[in-house]
C-alpha cells in the first residue's frame, strides 16, 4: 500500500528589513502529491526557530499581522503545510527587523518623571508627577509634591495639545501660552526633556 505523502517544499516570500508593524506574510504554494487539500500554520516569534503560531488552518498564501510588532526588532517566521491526512512540510525560515517608531509614536503614553539634572534625587510623592502624550494630540502634566504635613498631594494638573516639530522637538500649548520642548532622547522606556532650560528625566 502506497504511504500518502506531504505537501512538496515549498518558501516563505522574503520580508526586507525596515519592515512595518503590520504588515502582510506571504508564501508559496505547496502543492500535495495527490492533490490533498492543504492548509496552513504560521509561526512568527522572536526567537530561532519561532514557536508562537499566529495563525492557524489557512486556505489562503498570505496572512496580514493583527497587532503592532515591536519597533528595532529581530523577527523569525515561517509556515507549516498539512494535507487532508495529517502530513507535513515546514517552509524555510525568514528573518527580518522591523523599523524604528517615528517620534510621534515613541511619545504616546503616560511618562512619569524620575530625576532633574542638577537637583537632589527626587521623592517618592514627586515620582508620581506625569506627562500623558495622547493620539488625538492632547496632553496632560500633573505634578505631585509633599504639603506641609507630608502628605502627598496633587499640586497641579494642566491639559494641553502638543505637535511633534521633528525628531528632536514638540511644541506645547496650553492656557494660552506656546513653548517648544526639546527632546534630548527618547527610546521606549526612557522620555529625556529640555524644559526652558530644565533637563527631565521620564520614564514608562
Amino acid at each position: 500500500m502506497q504511504t500518502n505523502q506531504a505537501p512538496n517544499n515549498f518558501n516563505v516570500i522574503d520580508v526586507a528589513n525596515d519592515a512595518d508593524l503590520q504588515l502582510q506574510l506571504s508564501w508559496e504554494t505547496a502543492s500535495d502529491p495527490e492533490g490533498d487539500v492543504v492548509s496552513y500554520q504560521v509561526f512568527l516569534d522572536t526567537q530561532n526557530p519561532p514557536q508562537m503560531a499566529i495563525a492557524n488552518n489557512l486556505n489562503v498564501t498570505s496572512f496580514n499581522t493583527q497587532t503592532d510588532l515591536q519597533a528595532e526588532t529581530t523577527y523569525y517566521w515561517m509556515v507549516v503545510a498539512k494535507d487532508a491526512n495529517g502530513n507535513t512540510t515546514q517552509s524555510n525560515i525568514d528573518a527580518f527587523t522591523t523599523r524604528e517608531l517615528t517620534t510621534g509614536e515613541a511619545i504616546l503614553g503616560k511618562w512619569y518623571f524620575e530625576s532633574q539634572a542638577g537637583a537632589p534625587p527626587v521623592t517618592e510623592c514627586k515620582k508620581n508627577s506625569f506627562i500623558n502624550f495622547t493620539n488625538d494630540l492632547f496632553f496632560q502634566i500633573t505634578n505631585y509634591d509633599e504639603d506641609t504635613n507630608d502628605n502627598c498631594v496633587l499640586m497641579t494638573s494642566e491639559n494641553g495639545t502638543y505637535q511633534v516639530i521633528d525628531r528632536f522637538q514638540i511644541e506645547i500649548t496650553a492656557n494660552g501660552y506656546t513653548q517648544f520642548w526639546d527632546i534630548q532622547s527618547i527610546s521606549p522606556t526612557e522620555l529625556v526633556l529640555n524644559i526652558s532650560g530644565t533637563i527631565a528625566t521620564f520614564i514608562k
